[in-house]
């Protein structure tokens, strides 16, 4: 599977098709969401599906005890996991276990829905096996989210750990980011199995401001009290960092993840540096 994707596909993506990137992956995640969902009774659907599905869990999974380990109550088979971004708004969320992963982040959803930054947006570097992006957390809402959720996993339990990553729309003014922040989770508080407070993205005007402890710190609050409603049933908050940030701000980060007992800390998010690119 390493082979093909290495050899054929990856150069076929990112030098032949000359494809917009984002183009791209909007159909790849609309493939993946027809795969992955259960067969529907037409004599054309079902077998091909079948086929898919089979061929997902053949090539792509790996299972070793070794792999494993246990955090916040939830069982990781592997660590590697679909990382926030790439399925903001859960459209392949079926797929994901299919495709071997340890775990799957949605998101960053934001409050309400929004377009994101224009277009072009997403940018491949072959020559430095990377890309640029300022999409600027395009989603369609965290009330779509949890609707289209509650529609395709209310009669499963889903195989892997599911994580949603929340952010700050940005017609919500800095000052009130603390409750646009807690409706989000509100509102998915059922459906994610860990949450993660996005506050390090680049692309949204102002929001790395709120990485200061005078920020933060309101914004935890709020999400802790939603949390401590719940009894036993609270979910793992985690903090989403700048890798651009001083010693002393991160210092500050840990001080507010201690005291919001916080279950720990995603590092990082998009750098904004481009010392090291050759294009």
């Amino acid at each position: 599977m390493q082979d093909i994707y290495k050899n054929s596909l990856l150069p076929l993506l990112f030098n032949r098709l000359g494809a917009d990137p984002e183009k791209l992956q909007g159909q790849m995640l609309k493939m993946l969401a027809w795969a992955a969902v259960n067969p529907e009774n037409t004599y054309l659907a079902q077998p091909a599906r079948r086929f898919a599905q089979a061929w997902f869990n053949n090539a792509c999974s790996v299972s070793s005890p070794r792999l494993g380990q246990t955090l916040w109550g939830l069982t990781f088979a592997n660590p590697v996991g679909l990382a926030a971004g790439f399925d903001k708004d859960g459209i392949a969320v079926q797929a994901w276990p299919l495709l071997g992963f340890g775990f799957a982040e949605l998101g960053t959803v934001t409050c309400y829905e929004q377009p994101g930054n224009p277009g072009p947006r997403l940018f491949r570097l072959p020559a430095d096996a990377a890309a640029l992006n300022r999409m600027g957390f395009n989603n369609q809402g965290s009330a779509k989210l949890a609707e289209r959720l509650q529609q395709q996993l209310q009669d499963d339990a889903y195989p892997i750990p599911l994580g949603i990553n929340i952010g700050k729309s940005k017609v919500t003014p800095l000052e009130a980011a603390a409750q646009d922040y807690q409706q989000s989770f509100e509102r998915l508080i059922d459906w994610g199995q860990y949450f993660v407070v996005n506050v390090s993205s680049p692309n949204t005007p102002g929001l790395r401001s709120l990485q200061s402890k005078t920020q933060l710190a309101p914004i935890l609050a709020a999400l802790q009290a939603v949390n401590q409603t719940r009894n036993q049933a609270r979910k793992p908050l985690l903090v989403k960092i700048s890798p651009d940030l001083a010693w002393e701000d991160i210092d500050d980060i840990l001080d507010l993840v201690q005291q919001y007992e916080l279950a720990g800390i995603i590092a990082t998010n998009t750098t904004i540096a481009r010392d090291r690119l050759t294009t």
